[in-house]
């Protein structure tokens, strides 16, 4: 679950294996209340449906999205579940890409298309449509690329893959290109195929897939208990769609602190440097980063004071403001043993 790729030691110390689990071990209830879905979302529900259907099929309370779909868009809606519903707020600010197929009402050649597409490839002006969650006024969007994926009836039918900065409008988008040189021309229709780090290719699931599966999950849970068996063949497949919300921080460096400083954290105390057990070595003074356990568990997100060379030369000192804690108080020691410190 930890990537050790851009991570430095600062304090080595053996990882407590009577704290804390790795995220992958967790129970699908821990799951349930941590964890996080790649829903497919169907044509027709608001984003807002979707996820309040999801909670229905898995009867829980608590969940969220991770950026709005209009009715008609299909695709990749990431749902967290219980506690990481608060992760989606980073997950809203994410980057995503997106499959259209936008129609032009006169032919167009595909040299002209190619040129449209340069043209609208970097920082571009958008004013939101009439009907849109914002206030209408002109604002700046980054398009990362745009690539032709076909080409079909004399330039009419055009599908395109996208890749944006959140909050672009790809309907405007479509008219403003089509605009551009002259022609009329819509978003005929759209799928999501990515948002921040997850793609359609990293475990989606439709909602009814899903409650076909979570209920075969329940009956098996039945079986079990009444033959006293321990049969896991649709747990082990429900675990491929409901995933640990750590695999939504590809995008975030981050710091691993020590079992000593774990519950400090936990009730909001900035990470002070005599916590740290790795660091990424990229960081940068005010950025904000993830801080995880030793066994990869999240417990904050926070904001640092210093950047990584900083940390690495000091001995103490505050690191990290707190912004966000994930994980329960008293999961990890109380206190810091001070007296095993100055050894060291």
């Amino acid at each position: 679950m930890i990537d050790e790729k851009n991570l430095v030691m600062k304090h080595n110390e053996k990882v407590n294996s009577k704290y804390g689990i790795n995220p992958i071990d967790r129970s699908i209830d821990e799951l349930l209340n941590s964890g996080f879905v790649n829903l497919d979302k169907d044509s027709g529900p608001t984003s807002h449906v979707a996820t309040d259907n999801l909670k229905k099929v898995l009867d829980i309370k608590k969940a969220g999205h991770s950026g709005t779909l209009d009715p008609k868009v299909t695709g990749v809606l990431l749902i967290g579940l219980g506690k990481a519903t608060r992760l989606m707020e980073y997950m809203l600010k994410s980057n995503k890409e997106y499959v259209c197929h936008m129609f032009v009402h006169s032919e167009v050649s595909k040299e002209k298309i190619l040129e449209v597409f340069k043209n609208f490839t970097g920082v571009i002006k958008q004013i939101p449509p009439v009907i849109s969650a914002v206030k209408r006024q002109e604002r700046e969007r980054e398009i990362y690329f745009l690539k032709l994926l076909d080409y079909e009836n004399k330039g009419k039918d055009i599908l395109f893959r996208v890749s944006c900065q959140h909050g672009t409008y790809i309907r405007k988008l479509c008219t403003d290109m089509c605009d551009s040189i002259g022609l009329k021309g819509q978003m005929k229709e759209l799928r999501r195929t990515k948002a921040g780090p997850i793609r359609e290719e990293n475990n989606i699931i439709s909602l009814d897939n899903l409650r076909n599966l979570y209920e075969l999950y329940l009956e098996e849970v039945m079986e079990n208990k009444k033959r006293k068996k321990e049969i896991k063949i649709f747990e082990k497949e429900l675990r491929k769609y409901i995933r640990p919300m750590e695999e939504l921080l590809v995008d975030f460096k981050k710091v691993i602190i020590r079992d000593s400083a774990v519950n400090s954290v936990c009730h909001g105390s900035d990470l002070a440097i005599p916590g740290v057990a790795k660091l990424d070595k990229r960081i940068k003074m005010g950025e904000e980063i993830a801080l995880l356990t030793q066994k990869g568990e999240l417990v904050a997100i926070g904001t640092a004071y210093l950047n990584s060379n900083e940390v690495i030369k000091k001995n103490k000192g505050a690191f990290v403001k707190i912004n966000k804690v994930f994980m329960e108080t008293e999961k990890y020691p109380k206190v810091w043993n001070f007296s095993k410190e100055q050894k060291c």
